[in-house]
């Protein structure tokens, strides 16, 4: 088992995404995430999630090891043009409006 450090980022509370960190005990760095999501407690949800090897590493640079991302997040992923996030589940890309089924669950990418 290795400790993992956690970077949490909210959904927007109202305007700006609340960032927060955590330490996880896990296998992997997948499994990590996954507990650190199913026990994130913040109002508004976990929009994405990043883990690191510790807090050291994120601080000099490094890469995450692997990264969690709410299916909103997902649903804006290489989307390029007018983005407009009206609520969770609820973006409008260049004047068309996009509803995300279960915007506030994800997965480990």
């Amino acid at each position: 088992m290795a400790e993992f450090y956690i970077e949490t980022n909210s959904f927007a509370a109202p305007f700006l995404s609340d960032p927060g960190h955590t330490y996880v005990d896990a296998e992997t760095p997948e499994d990590a995430l996954l507990r650190a999501a199913a026990e994130y407690s913040h109002p508004f949800g976990l929009y994405a999630a990043a883990a690191y090897s510790s807090a050291d590493a994120k601080n000099k640079g490094e890469k995450p090891l692997a990264r969690w991302l709410s299916n909103h997040a997902k649903a804006l992923v290489g989307v390029t043009g007018m983005i407009t996030s009206l609520r969770p589940g609820l973006i409008e890309i260049n004047g068309e409006k996009v509803e995300i089924e279960d915007p506030k669950g994800g997965s480990v990418e």
